[in-house]
């Protein structure tokens, strides 16, 4: 895969997990290795009356971790 490719996986990963109506803010990539993505995990960090703190990490076929990504979402009202 492409950084391009790894990046969108996170992005929407990112997205996915902060839901509908919510609305990116932010997002901070870090790309460590090129590898096939076998798999992306998010978590939220933190969570605040208006904002939403995630992280996500993406991991390679052989489990490696080949990209990081955190993220700031603003929550509808």
């Amino acid at each position: 895969m492409t950084d391009a490719e790894i990046a969108a996986r996170l992005i929407e990963a990112l997205t996915r997990e902060a839901g509908v109506g919510a609305s990116l803010v932010s997002v901070s990539l870090e790309m460590i290795a090129t590898s096939d993505v076998a798999d992306v995990s998010v978590r939220v960090e933190r969570k605040t009356r208006t904002l939403l703190f995630l992280s996500a990490d993406a991991t390679g076929v052989d489990g490696a971790r080949i990209a990081a990504a955190t993220s700031v979402h603003k929550l509808a009202p």
